[in-house]
């Protein structure tokens, strides 16, 4: 069996076009459009079953070429194998068709490691480069620091995280030092984006002295989970309010936080509930509780109804706001299509990772290049 090339990946992909335009698509107007190229590491045969799905879905928001990178089920099977598919998108008009194709590379765990250099011969040039690694943080990968050091944007999810204190640590330690021109970015972080804007929106105008006036801070998440989550909407709130944390490093994420704010200390307390679902990182409630002349409640609670959550404000023991807002449970491709929409870096969400750096014990640098996998 011949070595697969780009050369052949580029003829075969032309074919696939080629043939559809030949046959019952011809008046069909089909424009191949690429807005980004997106390539995803999966770490084994079933989980690459997973993100080839997420990366079909992914389609319709941005178009573009997807490279999906997984290891051969079988050590039995050829060093590389590739296979190439299209995928048509039709929206007010039948007879326009954006197109785009999707580029599957499977390799042995050895050819894996060495892969980049491949991968990077089949990328669109003159597009944004996108890496979405979708598995647990890797202490040392061959792939993942070619393609970090040399691409635009590395996606992770934090909520795949096996050890995510360390995990955490080490990113806010070592990744804008290591790769200063790739941005980094979370899929947990645009999860929680809409409780930003939430409170953001109850302190907004009259309400943003109160700011100032924080005591305690409430997040509740599902028992059972890990509170990445409302961490990380923790330490978004003290790098937003210039908080300092000066207690004792934190080596799990249920213990309290202390912060020294403006007017004194303030305490977040993480609080499991029980959960209604599988989903135990979920966010179901915050409290923001105000003290001085005018003390305040401030709060976002998901209703009995996990698509809706209600947002209310009360001052002196009287209502001064409130608002249903519809919440829709987000997949990963949605998570997805919301963060590839804004490819510019994110400052606040650099001061929070620095945040959940400067709160969380000093990760174990040394394994760094001590292990492979």
């Amino acid at each position: 069996m011949s070595v697969p090339t780009a050369q052949n990946i580029e003829s075969d992909l032309t074919g696939l076009w080629k043939i559809d335009q030949d046959s019952h698509l011809s008046q069909s107007g089909i424009r191949r459009i690429y807005t980004t190229n997106l390539v995803a590491y999966a770490s084994d045969h079933e989980d690459g079953y997973r993100v080839e799905g997420i990366l079909g879905d992914l389609v319709q928001y941005h178009p573009g070429r997807y490279i999906l990178v997984r290891p051969a089920a079988d050590t039995a099977e050829a060093p590389l194998r590739y296979y190439v598919s299209g995928r048509c998108l039709s929206w007010a008009d039948p007879e326009k068709r954006v197109c785009c194709d999707m580029v599957k590379l499977v390799a042995q765990k050895e050819i894996i490691e060495n892969l980049y250099g491949f991968t990077f011969s089949i990328l669109v040039p003159d597009l944004p480069v996108e890496f979405w690694w979708p598995g647990d943080m890797p202490y040392y990968n061959s792939f993942f620091e070619h393609m970090a050091e040399q691409l635009n944007r590395v996606w992770v999810d934090s909520s795949k995280f096996k050890d995510p204190v360390q995990s955490l640590a080490r990113l806010a330690a070592f990744w804008h030092k290591r790769y200063p021109k790739t941005n980094l970015a979370d899929m947990n972080w645009i999860r929680i984006q809409r409780w930003q804007a939430l409170i953001a929106e109850l302190f907004d105008g009259e309400w943003s002295k109160y700011l100032k006036e924080i005591k305690q801070v409430t997040i509740e998440y599902g028992e059972g989970g890990t509170p990445l989550r409302s961490f990380y909407l923790a330490c978004w709130l003290a790098a937003q309010l210039g908080w300092r944390h000066h207690q004792p490093r934190l080596s799990k994420l249920t213990d309290p936080l202390v912060f020294e704010g403006p007017n004194g200390s303030v305490e977040i307390l993480l609080k499991p509930v029980p959960a209604p679902d599988h989903r135990a990182d979920r966010i179901f409630a915050v409290g923001i509780v105000t003290q001085g002349e005018h003390a305040g409640i401030f709060t976002v609670v998901r209703d009995e109804d996990p698509h809706l959550v209600i947002a209310r404000s009360e001052v002196n023991h009287q209502l001064a706001f409130s608002r249903v807002v519809t919440f829709e449970h987000l997949h990963s491709d949605d998570v997805l299509a919301i963060g590839l929409k804004h490819f510019e870096a994110d400052p606040v969400w650099k001061k929070t990772l620095q945040m959940a750096g400067s709160i969380l014990v000093h990760p174990d640098m040394s394994l760094e290049k001590g292990s492979k996998g």
